[in-house]
Parts: C-alpha cells; sequence; structure tokens
C-alpha cells in the first residue's frame, strides 16, 4: 500500500541529491496535439511544445539519446545535456512534433510498438467508449486472468451526469484501464470486445489519434533527426508475462523493426516503466545497448545503462517548463 506524499517525498530527495551531483535529463513525451479531453494527461499542445524546445536549444545542450548514452559510457557527460525521447509512436509524433523539432534543430527518439502500427491504441479506444457512451457503468461485468471487474460507485449512487466527460466516468475509466493493463493480448482483445458491446457505440468509428504507419516511421527516420527505439510489440506489462512471452515481445519487435528500416535498433523503453530482473536480462542478451523506464531522475556517470530515468512533461510553457527542470538541474 502506497501513503500519500511518499512518491513526493522520494522525488524531492532525488531533486536535491541531482542539484548537489549534477547530471544529464532525458526528458518523456508521449503526444504533441490538440484534444479536448486528456484523461491520462499525455499531451502537450503544438505552441507549448514549441516554446519548450526554444527554451532548451537557448538554455541547455540538446543532443541525441545514443550520443548521451555514449558519453554516459565514457564517463563524461558535458554540463546541461539534455535529450528527448516520445513513447508509444502516435501519429502526431511524425505530423506535428518532428517538423517542430526540424525547426529548432533537436533530435530525438521515438519508442515504438511496431504491433499497433497505424491502429488506435486500446487505452485510446477504451478513453473513447467510456466517456462517449451513455451505457450504465454497474452493468459492466469482465472477467480475465484472474481478476473480476464489477464497478461500484464510490457512494453507491448511479451515475448523476452519463453525460461525456462526467467526474464518476472518468473515475471509471481510470479503474478500468488499471483493470486491462495486467492483461496478456488475448485477454486484452476479448476485454475490449465485451467493452465495446456495453458500450452501445455504433463501430466503425474514426479514431481520434494512431499509432505511426510502417511507412510514416520510415519517412520521420529517414534523415537520423529521429531515432526509433523499440517499446515492445504489443505494449504489454512485460513482468506479468512468462519469460518466453517476455522475450517474444521483445526480440520480435526489434527484429520486425530493423527489417522495416534497415538499420540497427539499439535502445527500448519498458512499457508504463516497468520491468523485473528476466525482462533486463532479455533486453541485454537481444542486443539493446541501453533502456528507459519511467522513473524519475538525473542520469550521471554511474547510472544504470538499463534503468535510465526520465522527467516526464506537462502541458506548460517555456518558462515554467524551464523552471520544472531547474529543480533538478540548474538550466538557467
Amino acid at each position: 500500500m502506497r501513503l500519500p506524499g511518499v512518491k513526493t517525498a522520494k522525488n524531492v530527495s532525488r531533486m536535491l541529491q541531482a542539484r548537489i551531483l549534477g547530471g544529464a535529463l532525458i526528458l518523456g513525451y508521449h503526444r504533441v496535439a490538440y484534444v479536448q479531453k486528456d484523461p491520462y494527461e499525455v499531451c502537450v499542445s503544438p505552441e507549448n511544445f514549441a516554446e519548450q524546445l526554444e527554451a532548451l536549444r537557448k538554455f541547455a545542450s540538446p543532443v541525441s539519446l545514443s550520443q548521451l548514452v555514449q558519453q554516459l559510457k565514457e564517463g563524461s557527460l558535458p554540463p546541461k545535456t539534455v535529450a528527448i525521447t516520445f513513447d508509444d509512436g502516435y501519429e502526431d509524433n511524425f505530423t506535428v512534433a518532428k517538423p517542430l523539432l526540424e525547426k529548432h534543430e533537436i533530435p530525438a527518439t521515438v519508442f515504438v510498438c511496431n504491433g499497433c502500427a497505424g491502429s488506435e491504441f486500446w487505452w485510446d479506444e477504451l478513453e473513447r467508449l467510456v466517456l462517449n457512451s451513455r451505457a450504465d457503468l454497474q452493468l459492466l461485468r469482465l472477467e480475465a486472468d484472474d481478476g473480476r471487474f464489477q464497478w461500484d460507485p464510490p457512494d453507491g449512487s448511479p451515475d448523476p451526469d452519463p453525460s461525456q466527460g462526467s467526474l464518476l466516468r472518468r473515475k471509471f475509466l481510470r479503474d478500468l484501464y488499471h483493470f486491462l493493463l495486467p492483461l496478456d493480448v488475448d485477454h486484452l482483445h476479448q476485454t475490449m470486445d465485451s467493452i465495446r458491446t456495453w458500450s452501445g457505440l455504433p463501430s466503425g468509428e474514426i479514431p481520434v489519434s494512431r499509432a505511426m504507419t510502417s511507412q510514416e516511421l520510415l519517412q520521420i527516420s529517414g534523415d537520423g533527426l529521429v531515432e526509433i527505439g523499440s517499446h515492445t510489440r504489443n505494449h504489454l506489462m512485460l513482468p506479468r508475462l512468462s519469460p518466453d512471452r517476455q522475450e517474444y515481445e521483445i526480440v520480435s519487435s526489434k527484429q520486425e523493426l530493423e527489417e522495416l528500416l534497415g538499420k540497427p535498433v539499439t535502445g527500448f523503453a519498458y512499457p508504463n516503466g516497468r520491468s523485473s530482473e528476466d525482462t533486463r536480462r532479455i533486453v541485454q542478451t537481444s542486443g539493446f545497448t541501453y533502456a528507459c523506464t519511467s522513473l524519475e531522475n538525473v542520469v550521471r556517470p554511474g547510472s544504470e545503462i538499463y534503468e535510465l530515468p526520465r522527467l516526464w512533461q506537462q502541458d506548460v510553457d517555456g518558462d515554467r517548463f524551464i523552471s520544472t527542470l531547474n529543480l533538478w538541474r540548474k538550466i538557467r
């Protein structure tokens, strides 16, 4: 059980240590897009992203993640070194983020789930099905693996406002997301079928967002400014899988991406930041030279190369962005 404030206390401790010992920053993003709703808090608007890049170009030393890793291995990280990463491989990384990266001449690494190429990610479909439906929340009953999902409202009463985006419906979405998160791909697909039926929404709706297609992956990485890394094949929670299933998710992703791109894929990011000893062993023996987690901290000589921490960015303007980075490492 997590006690309130424990994560914040740990972050404050890491911040103080980082300010004393220094180090490089690896920044984490997911999407650069305008959205009406952002229940997972993964979107940064194009205007704010542009301001953040401008601030990095002015106050920091942006490098590619592969260059940062090489400097780390050599034991020499230049002052104010920063690298940018994206997880999942959303289409807006290509259509929106890439032109802004080009304008400011800042490299980035995109960790993609190649098994989802061109498709809507399951968590985005879940958001659409839950928030756009007026179906009774208490009528959804699910069984998967060893778990069951039957939702009881916090106060025991039905949803007083079944309209799009109600507070109760957003709480329901979060609980349902966490129920689905540890499932393997077959159970996940079966459970999503049940949720589609429950929602009562017509099939064939055009997704608001999707992953990049194979052709878009080729285009975004064509000039070398954006590197492609692996984020597994299907974005499953690796520690919940057997070692054999983990190996398939990790190795098949690497092999398929290398065949598509015609170049080595050396970087990896753990889905949801979760890993185990088996996971890290498989990543290392599969030929990846580094791997990123979701733990927030700076990178310094001695950091574990297969557990690199990142700082996750919010939808804020350039000034607030730099102020936040300054909590970890003196930038301005």
